[in-house]
């Protein structure tokens, strides 16, 4: 029971945004569709994305967020990901016991808590870096794409429908992370000695 309701969390948290994402994109590409029939769905969401990576071409410094931000938030996914498999005791289990200094580290409680208080500043600055190119992004659609002629052209609810998706799950990344982070630092979970002690619940 408690497996379903984290999945369903999960679910509800990350996937359910996306989806919306995606429909509220299909809505747009059935407007594109209705005034350019001769157009396929293909092709219209291919030109859509054409567009948008234009825009990131004449302004480089767009650019260079969106790869940071990018850059970011893997850093962030991979630190949290090498924190949980501490606490959850995988790497205990794939680090050779004759590597003593790395098996060590690999059930450290200082360790785990370290990835993690990176993982919360890193993933602060990706997510702040990522919103801000993206809010960018939709400033420069709607100056390019005032005109329902333009293929670019995406209705204001829909966008502002997106932007409170992507917003959603951007804090509800970061709260995963801190929340991790500050049971961790406050020893509110248990150590990462004992490394089956949450998977036995979880699974």
């Amino acid at each position: 029971m408690l497996r379903l309701i984290v999945i369903l969390v999960i679910f509800a948290i990350f996937f359910v945004p996306a989806r919306i994402i995606r429909v509220e994109d299909e809505k747009a590409i059935s407007f594109q569709q209705e005034r350019l029939p001769q157009m396929t769905r293909e092709q219209i969401y291919h030109a859509r994305v054409f567009y948008k990576k234009t825009i990131y071409a004449r302004h480089l410094l767009l650019r260079i967020l969106r790869i940071i931000s990018r850059i970011f938030l893997i850093i962030t996914a991979t630190l949290f990901v090498g924190a949980v498999s501490i606490q959850f005791g995988l790497l205990f289990n794939l680090v050779p016991v004759g590597m003593t200094r790395l098996w060590a580290l690999s059930q450290s409680d200082g360790s785990r808590n370290l990835l993690l208080i990176l993982a919360s500043i890193v993933g602060s600055f990706g997510v702040m870096t990522w919103w801000y190119q993206y809010s960018r992004l939709l400033a420069l659609i709607e100056d390019d794409s005032h005109r329902p002629e333009d293929l670019l052209w995406t209705s204001p609810t829909i966008l502002q429908r997106q932007k409170e998706c992507y917003l959603f799950m951007l804090v509800m990344f970061l709260m995963v992370v801190y929340g991790f982070t500050f049971l961790a630092v406050t020893n509110g979970i248990p150590s990462s000695v004992t490394p089956y002690y949450l998977p036995k619940i979880f699974f």
